[in-house]
């Protein structure tokens, strides 16, 4: 096999290392491996920031010692010199900067020089208003780097730029799924996710709680069950009318005597060619009446003005307690509280307790932290 086609491949690997890596459980880590590898360097390093004079938003080093990235992230930045380079252009640290000046610097006095670090090679790109950094680190006594290995960096710069506008997308995207899996969990709700089989591909952490009781229902390996054959059968029959209209609700008696189970399902649209796979087809959500969710007293408190006993006894109102039973919990007289919720009332713009805990579970859902 000859050089050239060695090349293409060495490429076509660090290419494939550099997509994947966006999805991976460490994501980054499989480029930065690869790419150190193929230029013989002790380590590469992304640093992802608003701008040089920022601390890094991202900072992966495989292999790197976790102290050494944050006390980078925490200070060290600050006195890099290797830093705002050029942007798109492959440089090494002795032609942003003279050998003499370099080593002159406070961060090779302060740090490499005890890190067995010699020549740095990099590259800044600044795209959708960050600037993303690579850094590839030889220790000392290595070979200053070759064209041949500058220029395979330099071909893997527009990949680089591509690769960080898709990570840029999936991190918003999974910023977005934590905000919505917030506000149902906030709401005490069990979802579970379905395939085209039924088989669950993921549950909320309320749901594995509620299926881990095995109140009525569990699972068995990726399948839901149900206690009785025939409660089973119904449910079968739910989840595959389920399918074809969305909104079918469907009840579960817990042997326990605990009060029913109750699911709403929602079908999940996906492009007709991913349901032989295992993609999303099905959301189910478990409303437990046993699993409320709990009002915070202070956030309450911050929020309408109200006085520490009074955000204690909106708290216990909204949480579903009686006056009597806030009372008894907070060790203060009924009366008491009634006189409280009259001011409480008064703050708030609500007539009755009934609009208070309406209040607050529909239109002030943040409140809201589960049990």
């Amino acid at each position: 096999m000859n050089r050239a086609t060695n090349d293409i491949e060495d490429f076509s690997r660090l290419v494939r290392a550099l997509y994947a890596s966006l999805v991976a459980e460490q994501p980054w880590h499989g480029f930065l491996t690869e790419l150190r590898d193929q230029l013989n360097a002790q380590f590469a390093t992304l640093i992802v920031s608003r701008a040089a004079s920022f601390a890094p938003s991202l900072m992966v080093t495989p292999l790197g010692k976790a102290q050494d990235i944050a006390d980078y992230c925490d200070h060290m930045f600050r006195i890099d010199p290797f830093t705002d380079l050029p942007e798109g252009k492959v440089v090494s640290q002795f032609e942003h900067l003279t050998e003499k000046g370099f080593k002159q610097s406070a961060f090779y006095r302060d740090y490499l020089q005890f890190e067995d670090t010699s020549h740095i090679l990099g590259f800044d790109l600044r795209t959708g208003g960050f600037v993303t950094a690579i850094r590839v680190t030889r220790t000392s006594g290595g070979e200053p780097y070759t064209a041949e290995e500058r220029t395979r960096c330099e071909r893997i710069i527009p990949h680089i730029r591509q690769a960080m506008d898709i990570y840029q997308r999936l991190e918003t995207s999974r910023s977005e799924h934590q905000v919505y899996s917030g506000a149902v969990e906030q709401f005490a709700l069990g979802a579970v996710i379905l395939d085209e089989h039924n088989n669950i591909i993921r549950c909320n952490p309320i749901a594995e709680a509620i299926l881990e009781e095995a109140d009525g229902i569990g699972r068995a390996g990726r399948r839901l069950t149900l206690d009785n054959a025939a409660a089973d059968a119904d449910f079968r029959a739910f989840l595959k009318d389920a399918r074809a209209a969305s909104g079918h609700v469907f009840r579960i008696e817990r042997p326990s005597g605990r009060r029913d189970i109750g699911i709403v399902a929602r079908t999940i649209a996906t492009p007709d060619y991913l349901h032989a796979g295992s993609a999303p087809a099905l959301a189910l959500y478990l409303g437990d009446p046993e699993r409320q969710m709990q009002v915070n007293a202070e956030a309450l408190r911050e929020l309408f003005n109200l006085t520490p006993t009074e955000a204690a006894i909106s708290a216990c109102v909204a949480n579903g307690l009686s006056v009597q039973e806030s009372a008894e919990r907070l060790g203060i007289a009924s009366n008491t509280v009634r006189a409280h919720l009259r001011s409480i009332f008064a703050k708030t713009g609500v007539a009755r307790q009934s609009q208070l805990v309406h209040l607050v579970h529909t239109s002030l859902p943040e409140l809201a932290a589960r049990r």
